[in-house]
């Protein structure tokens, strides 16, 4: 019987993990459950006995990480986000500055910063290496920085 209990406050730990993670939890109650195992061995239980536990037990791990997948969207004290996410973009460029024609604050060799309309932006050069100062032209932009060529006077 000992056994049993190992394996139920095995499984509460590793439940537990994925709402308070850190992986602690979920080491403990993955050796615990091995413990179970040897501890039904031990005991002295058949061969059938301790196939089907440890069987059991993964059938019983494996609903225990579909629920606690299936309940982590729903907790709302938990530490997940909630809702869709599409990805993380630490910075996106000013779709506004794209056309306008601005001064290469530093050199662009190729990446750089310009000022567009008084903002400073960070800024790629397309057409090679562009002095500080001189007059570019906003083609496009990527990620975090503008798209840039010199403006042909």
């Amino acid at each position: 019987m000992n056994a049993y209990l190992l394996a139920v406050l095995a499984l509460l730990m590793i439940f537990l993990e994925f709402f308070l993670p850190g992986g602690i939890l979920g080491a403990i109650g993955g050796l615990i459950l091995l413990w179970s195992y040897f501890t039904l061995i031990q005991e002295g239980a058949s061969a059938l006995e301790v196939g089907l536990f440890i069987a059991g037990t993964l059938v019983l791990l494996g609903g225990l990480i579909r629920f606690a997948l299936w309940k982590i969207p729903k907790d709302k004290r938990g530490i997940y986000l909630g809702g869709d996410q599409e990805g993380y973009r630490s910075a996106k460029y000013d779709a506004e500055a794209i056309g306008k024609v601005g001064e290469a604050q530093t050199d662009l060799r190729p990446g750089g910063f310009i000022v567009v309309e008084g903002k400073r932006h960070a800024a790629i050069s397309l057409s090679g290496y562009i002095d500080k100062g001189s007059q570019v032209k906003v083609i496009s932009g990527e990620g975090e920085s503008l798209m840039v060529k010199r403006k042909d006077n």
